[in-house]
């Protein structure tokens, strides 16, 4: 099945409307001052984030829209906005719950943490920066880079469905900045025209 056939099939066994706009979307969310902690738990609590903490109000997307998950984003940042290593050198896993189900179960992410540029999937690859990095040679190349997981199925995150994703680990230092979370795919979102 396509991954629009997929979403369209979902939404129409909750009883959605098949209108609406589909769309490109980037779900984000930050959990401030994590500093040493063996759990995170993004898309849980929104109270007192603003609009560049996160672009939810809730952990859920409103009754018209549904998204199809293609990516995962973590990144971890200091006080002064430079990006860290991600959870320090702590192994961790990541999960992320629609609904009361695990749709993700325990994906170790340290394959795709990016130090020197030299991320698994290459997404990052002498990356290019004007802070935060180190002169190598004729590049200045940033030291550090977020976390990016391509995922290999479709995970649906339905109208009005609860979901989270944590991340898990043997305390990991996230130190006293922020660490974010973005989900980025494809979905529906209503649309009510140009005339109202």
């Amino acid at each position: 099945m396509s991954q629009v056939g997929k979403l369209g099939y979902v939404d129409s066994k909750l009883g959605a409307p098949s209108s609406g706009q589909q769309t490109t979307r980037i779900l984000f969310n930050t959990i401030e001052t994590p500093g040493t902690t063996s759990s995170l738990s993004f898309f849980k609590n929104f109270q007192g984030l603003t609009q560049g903490q996160t672009n939810l109000t809730q952990n859920k997307l409103d009754s018209m829209e549904s998204m199809v998950i293609k990516t995962i984003w973590l990144a971890n940042v200091n006080t002064s906005g430079t990006l860290l290593r991600f959870g320090g050198s702590a192994q961790q896993t990541l999960s992320i719950i629609v609904g009361n189900q695990t749709v993700v179960k325990n994906l170790p992410i340290q394959f795709n943490q990016g130090e020197v540029a030299q991320a698994f999937d290459r997404l990052h690859e002498n990356a290019g920066a004007d802070a935060d990095g180190i002169f190598s040679g004729t590049n200045l190349i940033q030291t550090n880079m977020p976390i990016e997981i391509r995922l290999l199925t479709d995970i649906v995150i339905p109208p009005q469905v609860a979901f989270e994703v944590r991340v898990e680990s043997n305390a990991g230092v996230y130190g006293t900045g922020a660490v974010v979370c973005a989900l980025a795919g494809y979905g529906k979102i209503f649309s009510a025209g140009s005339s109202f």
